[in-house]
């Protein structure tokens, strides 16, 4: 130490990161990479050393670590074969970096021709003391074409005393002619569990305490890189000291807590808007990126359809095994169907905030989206509730038992029961509006009319009836849609709205729109009315009476069915054509 005029005290020695402090010495201590470790400690034993070598794998894997192992392997004055004592000059040197016969080139910075031609002519000389001149590129694959042709005849055949470790992120940028000359070890991804055991060694030795917990958001947050999972270490130790707090490290590295990720995924399964805006709320409120966001729930939902397919392996999910239990819980709540549907929405709201002027505004209302998507309906359910009704039997429950007769109430109700169709009748209604003679679905169509107030006379005009029930809408979006049709036409308690040369998006909008539409037709007509869409080829329909009525009875039946909702449900699963036949009893 040293001290100042003004006397502070100043410290000869700058404080070393961790990731350089607790760079592996020795291939033992090389962590996740024991294919190459055990590979070049063989050859070092058994005197088969090649004279260039080629590492390659994502950053943080321990290239230029190995590297340096392998450069005091090759070089140490006491050791036995691949055992470095990490005491002599050479090994403490080329720890440092600094060793005489070891040059570290990085070939981002010295990429041309000229670079390698100086290398070049360094190799003509002996080593200054060791027992051999070692030249480590680094990045090689930032070598121009021109400095890698420079290099090809001196790789293939350099002094006897010479030894090329090249070091790359990017194998497939390195040319053919390069990899031939070398023998090519690939670097993985390290296993978060090795990791994890690396990072609690390094915390126990420095004194740091930190729970379980936030040493897995640590160890997830590096991506399988020792290097990232060491810096973020460092930066959350600098940060809160020798005692570090959960939410110290998830603030401090930007990162999404397991537990909100899980508030949204419940949040959007019980379609709760006002939760999902709370939680962009709070993520805005503490400075998080959004986009950050976006990508974990994306892992999030593909987490869910893994464990879904059945695989409950944490490092193949990618996440710390104290969260499975939750995560399986979550995935409880949607069908496959369900989860599939919300990944390709999401991925689309992802996309968009990349180009939107408010980010948070775009992910707000795209989890709004997501929280309004009604849940699909396994198909098996549709065909068997079908067919219970053609049988005249009660629809069966999803564990597959038919309802108990007594759980029916004795006197239907006036309306459907919304918990079990939503806003459709149910399939006896459907069945017996079918099934029933002309005269008599002429009657019974008519019965509420009778009971209401006066009909008011019908509108000849056809865009005169559209404009109007158009108007008595309220909402202006559906008004101009509607006002794009070619006009409405009322025959009995039947509104028909014709498309006329509106759009596929058009008759879309007015068909999921078609119950607030009907309120607005049953107060211009006067009386309940039911509002159906024309199909698109139906250019034009007859404009009197006499007309509809020359259609076949099999005409007017097909088309009374095709308008009932259990129907219409029933063909938007199975598109397709459908006619009318009569069978002879």
């Amino acid at each position: 130490m040293q001290q100042d005029t003004r006397g502070s005290t100043l410290f000869s020695m700058q404080y070393q990161v961790l990731a350089r402090k607790w760079r592996p010495k020795n291939f033992h201590e090389l962590v996740g990479q024991e294919h190459v470790s055990r590979t070049l400690l063989n050859a070092l034993q058994q005197g088969r050393v090649a004279h260039a070598f080629l590492f390659s794998g994502p950053r943080g894997s321990g290239k230029t670590s190995t590297a340096r192992i392998l450069a005091k392997a090759l070089n140490c004055h006491r050791g036995t074969p691949g055992e470095p004592c990490n005491t002599c000059p050479a090994c403490v040197e080329i720890a440092a970096g600094n060793c005489m016969d070891v040059l570290e080139i990085d070939a981002a910075s010295n990429r041309g021709i000229d670079e390698i031609r100086e290398l070049k002519e360094k190799t003509r000389y002996n080593p200054a003391r060791d027992k051999n001149k070692i030249f480590i590129i680094d990045e090689v694959h930032m070598l121009t074409p021109e400095a890698f042709n420079a290099l090809l005849k001196t790789l293939e055949e350099p002094p006897p005393h010479v030894v090329f470790i090249l070091a790359t992120t990017e194998y497939h940028k390195i040319p053919a002619t390069i990899l031939s000359r070398c023998q090519q070890h690939s670097f993985k991804l390290i296993q978060y569990p090795l990791i994890m055991k690396r990072l609690r060694e390094i915390s126990e030795t420095e004194g740091i305490q930190i729970s379980t917990v936030a040493l897995e958001q640590v160890v997830f947050s590096s991506g399988g890189s020792m290097r990232d999972a060491m810096s973020a270490l460092d930066q959350v130790i600098a940060f809160s000291g020798a005692s570090v707090r959960d939410e110290d490290v998830a603030m401090l590295l930007g990162l999404v807590e397991p537990k909100v990720l899980g508030q949204t995924i419940r949040a959007i399964a019980g379609n709760d808007v006002a939760a999902l805006l709370q939680i962009v709320a709070d993520l805005v409120e503490v400075g998080q990126d959004l986009n950050n966001f976006c990508r974990r729930l994306s892992g999030q939902f593909r987490n869910l359809m893994v464990l879904k397919a059945g695989i409950t392996d944490p490092a193949l999910l990618g996440i710390p095994e104290s969260i499975l239990p939750d995560l399986r819980e979550q995935a409880g709540l949607f069908s496959r169907e369900d989860l599939l549907r919300l990944f390709d929405a999401f991925l689309k709201i992802e996309a968009g905030m990349r180009y939107a002027t408010q980010i948070r505004f775009q992910l707000e209302m795209g989890l709004i989206e997501l929280a309004h998507m009604t849940k699909l309906r396994p198909i098996e359910d549709l065909i068997a509730e079908l067919s219970a009704d053609e049988e005249g039997n009660p629809p069966r429950n999803p564990e597959g038992s038919a309802r108990s007769a007594a759980a029916k109430p004795e006197t239907p109700p006036a309306r459907p029961n919304p918990s079990r169709w939503g806003a459709k009748p149910p399939p006896s209604e459907t069945k017996n509006v079918i099934s029933a003679p002309k005269h008599e679905q002429k009657i019974s169509s008519s019965a509420p009319a009778a009971e209401s107030s006066e009909q008011a006379p019908p509108v000849a005009d056809p865009r005169n009836l559209l404009f109007r029930i158009a108007g008595a809408v309220g909402r202006e979006s559906l008004e101009s849609l509607m006002q794009s049709l070619e006009g409405a036409q009322l025959k009995d308690n039947l509104v028909i709205l014709l498309p006329g040369t509106a759009n596929e998006f058009t008759r879309r909008q007015i068909k999921n729109s078609l119950a607030d539409i009907t309120q607005a037709a049953t107060r211009i007509v006067g009386s309940s009315v039911k509002v159906m869409l024309a199909e698109p080829e139906s250019k034009v329909i007859a404009n009197t009476v006499s007309e509809q009525n020359n259609r076949s009875d099999d005409g007017d039946l097909l088309e009374a069915a095709k308008r009932e909702p259990i129907v219409k449900s029933f063909l938007d699963v199975f598109p397709g054509p459908v006619k009318a036949e009569k069978i002879d009893k």
